[in-house]
């Protein structure tokens, strides 16, 4: 089945893509947080580090900087880690002690902004000596990502300062994996989660689409209960969504049943039109002696006609062929041992292979018509033997009837079904047979077809619905 042939296929497939599409989004909106909060979280901690070297750090008359106690501090105590920090001056540099003798070399940005005016000279103390100028604060601290010592991925945090008339430059530098690390394992952590809401929400899915679409289901129940002849008209307790359909399924089968009532009323009146005339003729043919008798039968024929198609009529519409069953191995069973007393001085062997309980929707008359005339043609031509067999195709019965006989050549089989065509003069009848027969399953939806046998004599293959079972 093809994929857009199957709404619930169609809505589940719709449904798992958005789902995916939206899961992947919220995945890298939600990693794009992560990392804005966990690069935030490093960077406050760096520029806490900043903040406190900036504190500390002084700068003598020859601009020489020194610090003001110990800065290393957990984590920077720990060497080759990646925590570093450095302050740079123009006379000499300081370095935290995990840094050993290494330089930081931050990456090249661009330069910057000139050191804004020294302010005046602060008073002086009570020991006639100004104290230590406070550090002017540069430009806020800016990122970068770059190479360290031994090859790390580092991530840094700079800022630069003025002490006093000295321009100094203080660097933080935290291991890339700090930020990476954490990323990693939230992110697999996310993946995973998502993933089970991924399989949690398709699985609403399906349950959401078979309950959905549970109405339809329900819904080609009752047309198949409609066809089956179990009800009129398909209930009306619908969904809402489902209902106008119903509305207009019920306003078809009504105007169905009119058009039936009014084609029934037809045959009716033809009918009635015809049987007086007929009447009228057979008695004037039957005044003539033997000379009209001929046509006299004729005409009885013909009223006889016009009264079984129009019992057929009437009960097609009180019925309809769907209402209607015959049991297929019962009926091939009555006619077979019927014909074989028929044709008893030619020892004719029957077989029939049908499953029991296999039933055609079909009148029982008209089906004894269909297969009386095919089984008496077989009779009729067979040399030893005639073969039955019935299997289920879908949802029609396949009769095949095999015979023995001489069969027909390719050039005569289309000839058969044609009205008053006889392939044998010297047989009786008057080739109105299979004609009528064909009439008879085309009727029920059926059909007719010829073919050679494998024992060599013609193979009828004979396919009427199949009959719907009764509760």
């Amino acid at each position: 089945m093809r994929p857009e042939a199957s709404l619930g296929r169609r809505l589940l497939i719709g449904a798992s893509v958005f789902i995916a599409l939206a899961l992947v989004i919220a995945a890298i909106v939600i990693g794009f947080v992560l990392h804005r909060f966990v690069q935030g979280q490093i960077d406050q901690r760096l520029d806490t580090q900043i903040n406190f070297l900036a504190s500390m750090v002084q700068a003598d008359a020859a601009g020489q900087l020194s610090l003001n106690g110990s800065a290393d501090g957990p984590p920077f105590d720990r060497p080759a880690r990646g925590w570093y920090w450095q302050v740079s001056g123009p006379s000499n540099t300081i370095r935290s002690r995990g840094l050993g003798l290494d330089m930081l070399e931050v990456p090249a940005t661009s330069p910057p902004p000139p050191p804004p005016r020294p302010p005046p000279p602060p008073p002086a103390t009570s020991s006639g000596a100004p104290p230590p100028p406070p550090p002017r604060a540069g430009p806020p601290p800016r990122a970068a990502d770059g190479p360290g010592p031994n090859g790390q991925a580092l991530h840094y945090r700079v800022q630069r300062l003025v002490i006093g008339d000295t321009p100094i430059e203080i660097v933080a530098a935290a291991p890339r994996a700090a930020v990476i690390g954490p990323l990693r394992e939230a992110m697999t952590t996310l993946g995973l989660s998502l993933l089970v809401l991924c399989g949690a929400l398709v699985t609403a899915i399906v349950l959401q689409v078979r309950l959905g679409l549970r109405p339809l289901d329900r819904l080609r129940q009752s047309i198949a209960d409609v066809r089956a002849g179990r009800q009129s008209l398909v209930p009306e307790e619908q969904p809402a969504e489902v209902r106008p359909l119903v509305d207009e399924l019920n306003a078809l089968l009504k105007q169905n049943a009119t058009n039936l009532e009014r084609a029934r009323a037809h045959v009716a009146n033809l009918a009635h039109g015809l049987k007086t005339p007929l009447a009228t003729l057979g008695l004037a043919l039957s005044a003539r002696g033997d000379d009209g008798r001929t046509l006299a039968d004729l005409v009885d024929t013909m009223e006889r006609r016009i009264r079984h198609h129009l019992g057929r009529a009437r009960a097609a519409a009180l019925a309809g062929p769907a209402r209607s069953q015959t049991r297929v191995a019962t009926a091939i069973g009555d006619l077979g041992a019927v014909l074989t007393k028929v044709y008893a001085g030619r020892a004719i062997d029957f077989a029939a292979d049908i499953p029991d309980g296999l039933a055609v929707s079909c009148e029982p008359q008209d089906f004894d018509e269909i297969a009386g005339n095919l089984l008496d043609n077989a009779f009729k031509w067979t040399r030893q033997s005639v073969t039955v067999s019935a299997v289920i195709e879908g949802r029609t019965v396949r009769l095949q009837i095999d015979d023995d006989g001489p069969g027909l050549s390719a050039e005569q089989l289309p000839q058969l079904l044609q009205p008053g065509q006889r392939l044998d003069e010297s047989a009786p009848g008057f080739g109105f047979g299979l004609s009528i027969t064909r009439e008879l399953v085309e009727l029920y939806g059926g059909s007719l077809a010829f073919a050679r046998a494998p024992a060599g004599g013609l193979r009828v293959t004979l396919q009427l619905p199949l009959a719907q079972q009764r509760p």
